[in-house]
């Protein structure tokens, strides 16, 4: 809701800024359950919780506008204007985004180091059946002490193949085990297997993951962290581009898409994760909300620039009927993305759940 506020903000405070008539900044949809005049803009909400809106007069075509304002009017600005204030809404997104990631690199982030403790264990792996446990230690491999380097264990599970026979010395709460498996392929979590990027040969271990120690928390200068946030949304906004690009050609594209409850789902589990994981995940859905909104459909931010811009080369507006047909495909067709990703937030809840960590 705050993105959609702060994303709507934008649209007004650029319309006002261009001289535009800004009729109403509404909280939700819907008659107004409570309002107040503030000049000739009138701030309500809605009684339908659900996003909000700005009216500026003449963005509707045929609108009635009183003759002392129609100079005022969105219909009667030049073409930049109207850019300007269609993209000022997913601009402040985006902006706001990058000065989240950078907040982020200010406050710091903790570095991780791989242990040979033994966090998780694959069922029906080979950990499990040699009898490996979560909170295990592991000591040596073949007699080999490794010394709490995590790396040693990897790459004497990895160098072996298929079948071999590994001994582990494990420390178990103070007791010293001595546990034998047997090499298999590892696989992904779609069951294909990991292949060395350098070699393509298939990788062995034992189906077990490491565990993580935390380090001293790395903090980044002003313009470093500024710079460091803007990479990381410019990654992410590519990512977001290409994942809207494969949803039309990709069935599995089309399985990552999330609504608002899937988002919503997704807060609830990070939300105990601490402040910058929460942060992380708030800029990357006010990224995700401007380059969605930039998509070149009515009634879409998009859908209005490239109509201004049609408009600025035809030499005259569209009729009311262009308008009309144009937003009810675009309308249909975020609809369609809205039914997908609602089904796929079903599916979720009520199938293998939402996994955050994959």
């Amino acid at each position: 809701m705050f993105l959609v506020l702060v994303h709507e903000a934008g649209h007004m405070i650029v319309a006002k800024w261009c001289g535009m008539r800004v009729e109403r900044f509404s909280i939700f949809f819907g008659r107004p359950l409570a309002s107040f005049r503030r000049g000739e803009t009138e701030y309500a909400i809605g009684w339908l919780p659900l996003g909000g809106y700005v009216k500026i007069s003449g963005m509707t075509v045929d609108e009635d506008i009183p003759s002392e304002v129609a100079h005022r009017a969105y219909s009667a600005a030049p073409m930049w204007k109207k850019i300007a204030t269609i993209a000022a809404g997913p601009a402040v997104n985006i902006i706001l985004a990058i000065a989240i990631f950078a907040g982020i690199f200010w406050i710091g982030l903790p570095t991780y180091s791989l242990s040979t403790g033994v966090a998780s264990v694959q069922k029906d792996s080979a950990a499990q059946v040699a009898g490996l446990e979560p909170g295990d230690t592991i000591v040596a491999v073949d007699g080999v002490r490794v010394n709490g380097h995590a790396p040693i264990v990897r790459g004497a599970l990895q160098s072996g193949s298929p079948g071999d026979t590994v001994r582990l010395t494990v420390d178990r709460e103070g007791t010293i085990l001595e546990k034998t498996a047997r090499l298999q392929i590892l696989t992904d979590v779609d069951g294909n297997p990991v292949t060395n990027a350098q070699t393509g040969r298939p990788l062995t271990g034992l189906g077990f993951t490491f565990d993580a120690v935390q380090g001293p928390t790395v903090r980044s200068g002003p313009l470093e962290g500024l710079r460091d946030g803007w990479d990381f949304s410019w990654f992410i906004m590519r990512t977001n581009v290409q994942v809207i690009g494969d949803a039309f050609t990709s069935s599995e594209a089309r399985s990552q898409i999330n609504s608002v409850v899937g988002v919503g789902a997704v807060f609830n589990q990070v939300a105990d994760d601490g402040l910058t994981t929460v942060l992380r995940f708030v800029g990357v859905i006010s990224l995700a909300l401007g380059i969605f909104n930039l998509i070149p459909i009515l009634p879409l931010d998009g859908g209005h620039i490239v109509f201004a811009i049609a408009e600025r080369v035809k030499g005259s507006a569209f009729s009311a009927a262009t308008y009309g047909k144009a937003s009810f495909i675009g309308l249909a067709l975020v609809m369609l993305v809205f039914v997908i990703a609602l089904q796929n937030d079903i599916g979720h809840i009520t199938g293998d759940g939402f996994q955050v960590d994959r």
